[in-house]
């Protein structure tokens, strides 16, 4: 269930950050139900059905279309072959393991993954058909007729045709915002924060599932409505069974997008109907956390501080810049419940957190990451330096020297063989780097960084490398 960004801008951004290489899973690999039966039959698109659908969901979504979406159908070869060609068209195998080794040295990803195979292999099992804004045309993969999560989604119908025709009404949704709210744009103007980018793919697969659930039942009421968030609570059992060994890290952005963003975008459609969802795309949410919690977007806007992260630069001379990115709440989550567990306290410490950013630098084949978080308080802040650092303590590796220092209610964390030097690191970049605050005027993010040396307020935590 492809969204508005083409499949070329996808994949050139593919390998730049963890989160982008998460947000083209989700975009490119979550087209779990079928499109067989009345759509599609013989190697052919039933033209008839398919206007059908087109016209059906122009009326129901409450949108014209400006141009026209031809279907296309292509085997299962051919279209994972479009998107491995798609993925590597501009990226290297070193570019691919930069992005794998990041993943791995901040807890997000098992250590060995190889994310273009996992992927690809994931595609191969799962994708049934995408909208390809870049030519415009709606792709139907042949013989991908009986894929249990979708139809279980939908088992509410008892028509049997019904998953064929909400996955084209859901694509047909994300040519509709394409047309009409000029998606692409939006996704390439948060190009340099994956957080934000993600949670805007939330409103477009959350704008369409609503749009695909409520045309094959020919309603969206309050008891419909229910019913759709009920089953798309279900998606990370059903996608468990299907997809079996999935890491968290690529499982977890891909879910949200569908369940999180339906629940996100079923609030303002209670409160104002398809206009309030329309209304999204024209002041979109600006992170994850937003999106998990929708009254921190409608009720009490609370959008993520802004850091500009810097100082690290004279120190770490001879190191090259490869990756400038944003993880947010939603890999936070991931990352502590892959590492303390899905139950654990911790967990809470998603709730506190107000911004994020995050430098790679690689020297040779060596990376170091230099991450700086933001909490709305203390306490949270204090916590969660003593959490990770025990998290990056149980990761292995040779790159995996780290430090972790709290100057509250912000955290600094450096980890690879740039954490060798964090004495000196450490006061150069609390004292370049600002905490820009929404509301606020821009100003470092606490009076004593502007020390030549590591603030009295700072606490180092966990030093040894391994």
């Amino acid at each position: 269930m492809i969204d508005g960004a083409t499949m070329r801008e996808l994949a050139s951004r593919w390998w730049r950050g963890l989160a982008s290489r998460l947000r083209v899973l989700a975009l490119l690999a979550l087209a779990l139900c079928g499109c067989a039966y009345t759509l599609v039959s013989g190697g052919a698109v039933n033209q008839t059905k398919a206007d059908q659908v087109e016209a059906g969901i122009q009326q129901f979504r409450q949108l014209q279309f400006t141009a026209p979406v031809p279907l296309v159908i292509k085997t299962r070869d051919q279209a994972e072959a479009m998107l491995a060609t798609e993925i590597t068209h501009d990226h290297t195998d070193e570019q691919m393991r930069i992005g794998s080794v990041t993943g791995a040295m901040t807890g997000v990803y098992p250590r060995g993954l190889d994310l273009k195979t996992e992927t690809l292999k994931l595609l191969r099992k799962q994708i049934a058909g995408f909208y390809d804004p870049h030519t415009g045309q709606m792709v139907l993969v042949e013989g991908a007729v009986d894929v249990s999560l979708w139809r279980s989604a939908a088992s509410f119908v008892a028509r049997r045709d019904v998953v064929g025709e909400m996955l084209l009404a859901h694509e047909l949704t994300h040519a509709l915002q394409g047309q009409h709210f000029a998606i692409e744009h939006m996704l390439n103007q948060v190009k340099d924060n994956d957080d934000r980018d993600l949670a805007l793919k939330a409103v477009a697969e959350g704008d369409a599932t609503l749009a695909g659930f409520g045309y094959v039942t020919g309603r969206l009421d309050t008891p419909t409505i229910d019913l759709i968030e009920t089953r798309m609570d279900d998606l990370p059992r059903t996608f468990a069974a299907q997809a079996g060994d999935v890491p968290i890290g690529l499982s977890a952005p891909m879910i949200f997008q569908y369940a999180a963003g339906t629940r996100f975008v079923a609030t303002a459609y209670r409160r104002g109907g398809w206009a309030a969802v329309d209304a999204l795309y024209a002041d979109p949410p600006q992170s994850t956390l937003q999106i998990l919690e929708p009254d921190r977007y409608f009720d009490r806007r609370t959008p993520p501080n802004a850091i500009d992260l810097s100082g690290y630069q004279p120190i770490l001379a001879g190191w090259t810049k490869v990756d400038d990115d944003t993880y947010g709440a939603l890999l936070l989550k991931v990352i502590i419940e892959r590492n303390l567990g899905m139950d654990a306290p911790q967990l809470a410490l998603v709730d506190h957190w107000a911004g994020d950013r995050m430098i790679t630098l690689e020297k040779g084949r060596a990376l170091t990451v230099v991450w700086m978080l933001s909490f709305r308080d203390a306490a949270s802040a204090e916590q969660f330096g003593a959490a990770y650092s025990g998290i990056l303590s149980s990761i292995p590796g040779r790159d995996m020297a780290h430090r972790v220092a709290v100057v509250a209610p912000n955290v600094l964390v450096v980890i690879g063989d740039g954490a060798n030097q964090f004495d000196r690191l450490a006061p150069a970049v609390w004292k370049a780097s600002m905490i820009i605050h929404p509301t606020a005027p821009r100003r470092p993010p606490t009076a004593p960084l502007t020390t030549s040396a590591l603030p009295s307020g700072a606490r180092p935590i966990l030093a040894m490398p391994h």
